[in-house]
């Protein structure tokens, strides 16, 4: 029988290495125009798919069945999460600098698969046993799942802020952030990253969850005076 846990795995996966994928090739194979031109291209076409298969009960019981494993059962009756994912993207290339794109989308590639997959498999403490005046707010997220994934949003601000895409080329060298402001960096990415998975919105998580990640850490880079390459 399969279980919850392996209902979420494929499309987890795919996740995972889809936006790990698409980060690499935006810091070494595509120009930050390129990219943006490529997610608007796929972006408008998975708009299209989406009004014309919610307008045909038979294309959408075909593309269920051709994409079924990395679509959620909610989706039959709305927008796809893969709309979202790649809006997500887009936010991160188009209007991000580059650094803190690259942390964004590898944050939203490993943070939210990583949760889920944790809270399902491992979880066992609702946060409204921890913290009950949350009631609702939290909905049905545990503290095994989110700690889970903010390690992986941590971990995504340590290799976005440690690669070579984010040394700045300077008039006495090059730029690179030292390891403290690394680490802060890092974990305030994690932290806006579990707040924007974990509570209620009218936008779907592969949207709010690089969003609120980018601006957070883009408004404290920008606070301290970090250099940044567009």
């Amino acid at each position: 029988m399969r279980t919850r846990f392996d209902e979420h795995l494929s499309r987890k996966i795919f996740h995972i290495v889809a936006g790990t994928a698409i980060a690499f090739l935006y810091v070494d194979v595509f120009t930050r125009l390129e990219a943006a031109l490529w997610l608007f291209g796929l972006g408008l076409g998975l708009l299209l798919l989406d009004l014309a298969r919610l307008r045909s009960p038979g294309l959408n019981k075909a593309v269920f069945r051709v994409y079924g494993p990395l679509m959620r059962e909610g989706e039959r009756d709305g927008p796809s999460a893969q709309l979202y994912y790649v809006l997500g993207l887009f936010w991160a290339v188009f209007v991000l600098p580059k650094t803190i794109g690259v942390q964004a989308i590898l944050t939203l590639a490993w943070m939210d698969p990583i949760a889920a997959l944790f809270g399902v498999k491992f979880g066992r403490t609702p946060w409204t046993t921890l913290v009950p005046q949350a009631g609702d707010v939290v909905r049905s997220k545990t503290f095994e799942g989110s700690l889970a994934g903010f390690l992986a949003a941590f971990l995504a601000g340590v290799v976005a802020w440690t690669g070579p895409w984010a040394a700045v080329s300077q008039p006495n060298g090059l730029y690179w952030p030292p390891p403290l402001l690394i680490a802060g960096l890092s974990t305030l990415g994690g932290l806006a990253a579990v707040l924007a998975e974990a509570l209620p919105s009218q936008w779907d998580d592969n949207a709010t969850i690089p969003f609120w990640t980018g601006l957070a850490v883009w408004f404290a880079a920008s606070v301290v005076g970090v250099p940044m390459n567009f």
